[in-house]
């Protein structure tokens, strides 16, 4: 079983009641190649895992979920500034087996023992994400009782 340490950065757009938010997400992931396929366990964010059999399937399996997970998010809050402090809440879980795991395997890839067609980059950079609002969305006029608008 070999594991590689790898960093990542995500970028989704994300709309929740009356905004647009761009969230860009600096984290970490644990893959692991099996005999049976491949596994990617979040460390940072650490609540997250998925599995596929090969390496292409399993990573967009995680993009997918990590994207939903930021939707479901969008969907309980009522404004930006609340969706920045539940994704940076999320993000902030690590977890810390999986994360004793990659910090060996960052070991195994110094040593050259674990290699891959990736370019480098130095494990202790600071991960993080960040929330941006890009728009207020307009919210729609709502009369009760409804009316058409004549045209």
């Amino acid at each position: 079983m070999t594991k590689y340490p790898l960093l990542f950065t995500f970028r989704d757009k994300i709309g929740g009641r009356d905004f647009v938010a761009e969230v860009v997400a600096h984290g970490r992931v644990l893959a692991v190649e099996e005999q049976e396929g491949w596994w990617l366990y979040g460390v940072q964010p650490g609540d997250l895992a998925e599995s596929g059999t090969t390496v292409q399937e399993t990573v967009a399996a995680f993009r997918k979920t990590f994207t939903e997970i930021l939707l479901d998010i969008a969907t309980s809050v009522t404004d930006v500034s609340s969706l920045r402090d539940e994704v940076q809440r999320w993000f902030a879980g690590v977890n810390e087996p999986t994360e004793h795991d990659w910090l060996e395997a960052v070991e195994e890839v110094r040593a050259g023992r674990v290699t891959a067609e990736l370019k480098k980059e130095s494990a202790e950079s600071p991960r993080w994400v960040e929330v941006v609002l890009l728009k207020k969305a307009v919210q729609p006029l709502a009369l009760d009782p409804p009316m058409a608008l004549a045209a």
